[in-house]
């Protein structure tokens, strides 16, 4: 996959772009969370169209669940596998998720085992996929909402909270008057969520 790796002295950032991003999509939103934080961004493999995306779909929110699992299974690859090149343990890094990356980091969470512990995830929703029965006591997971946001139903916001919930992660729930795009208001809750 390709990727960006910044090295710094504070947190440790992995970066997952929405639909039409690229490695470099997230990169001043982990620099304004903090800007000493080491940063490791993907870019996702699926091209669709000239968008680029971290898992195929047959139509908005028609998704390839094939590929899902496919994608999230060499999204952990990599991360063990750069993680352990630039020395740093897996369970150091906060996921930041935005859109599409935040349901690939959403599903890893859920159905894969990792050393993962950490995840702000802007504007997910549920993928429809509950196989495993893990308890994720020790998971600390931040969900954003937007109240007008016409591509996550609050249904399918809410199944991804109830999911997590289940399974005993710690979840905080962020939800604004917004659409679909990132803000200045939930960035700062993730801010303040951070330093706890």
């Amino acid at each position: 996959m390709k990727y960006i790796f910044k090295e710094g002295t504070g947190q440790n950032f992995l970066l997952l772009h929405g639909t039409g991003g690229d490695e470099e999509s997230l990169l001043d939103i982990a620099a304004y969370l903090d800007p000493t934080s080491t940063v490791l961004s993907f870019r996702g493999r699926v091209i669709e169209g000239e968008m680029n995306r971290f898992f195929k779909r047959n139509g908005l929110n028609q998704f390839d669940i094939e590929s899902l699992e496919e994608e999230t299974d060499h999204l952990l690859d990599e991360i063990i596998k750069i993680s352990e090149e630039k020395g740093i343990a897996v369970s150091d890094w906060t996921i930041l998720g935005y859109s599409n990356g935040a349901n690939i980091a959403g599903h890893l969470l859920l159905e894969r085992q990792s050393d993962l512990k950490k995840a702000a995830l802007l504007h997910p929703m549920s993928l429809g996929v509950d196989t495993q029965q893990t308890i994720l006591e020790n998971k600390k997971v931040l969900l954003s909402f937007g109240e007008n946001d016409p591509i996550v139903s609050k249904e399918s916001f809410q199944k991804l909270v109830s999911q997590l919930k289940s399974r005993d992660a710690d979840v905080t729930i962020v939800e604004t008057d917004a659409g679909h795009q990132v803000t200045m208001e939930e960035i700062d809750q993730v801010k303040e969520w951070l330093r706890f």
